[in-house]
């Protein structure tokens, strides 16, 4: 009873360490891997650490495929990319549980050139987001959390944001 007990005990204390410190396993639509785990900050304070670009800060949007807003940023995110490529990571995980292949064909038609997850395979984690942005159910599309180079959440925007926004936080991520 005893040994049952303590192993039960080592498995709750395992499961709630988990709970605490969670890791995602992202895989993008052109196989790239992306792991991410919630960083402590503080004692009050959490961020997120993408193992495969520590020292870069992150765009992380949450976007669908139907959302006008969200159609309109792809641009401007484009030209992100391609000015800020030594410095700066976008990741977009299309948020309406759009089937792998149709995320895919929807990125090739607008030549998306930054990380793509298609969203349907990762309800946890676009779950986990919303929640620590505030939000229960329903997310407001799209939604932009701006990660600098440390892990820190610097901001969380619902909505689409201006191209002159955009650089204006990129330039603050960096700093």
């Amino acid at each position: 009873m005893k040994k049952l007990l303590i192993t039960l005990i080592f498995i709750l204390t395992n499961f709630l360490q988990a709970a605490e410190n969670p890791t995602f396993n992202l895989t993008t639509i052109d196989n790239k891997k992306i792991t991410i785990n919630q960083k402590r900050i503080s004692k009050t304070e959490t961020g997120l650490d993408f193992e495969e670009f520590r020292g870069k800060p992150v765009l992380l949007s949450l976007f669908g495929h139907r959302c006008p807003p969200c159609i309109k940023e792809i641009p401007e995110f484009i030209k992100l990319t391609n000015k800020h490529k030594d410095n700066l990571e976008i990741v977009a995980i299309e948020s309406q549980r759009y089937p792998v292949k149709e995320v895919k064909d929807f990125a090739e038609l607008y030549d998306m050139n930054y990380n793509v997850v298609a969203g349907i395979e990762y309800d946890d984690f676009i779950d986990y987001i919303a929640t620590m942005a505030g939000y229960g159910r329903g997310v407001p599309l799209p939604l932009l959390i701006a990660i600098n180079k440390d892990g820190e959440v610097e901001q969380v925007k619902a909505g689409l944001i201006k191209e002159d926004e955009l650089e204006m936080l990129v330039e603050d991520l960096n700093d």
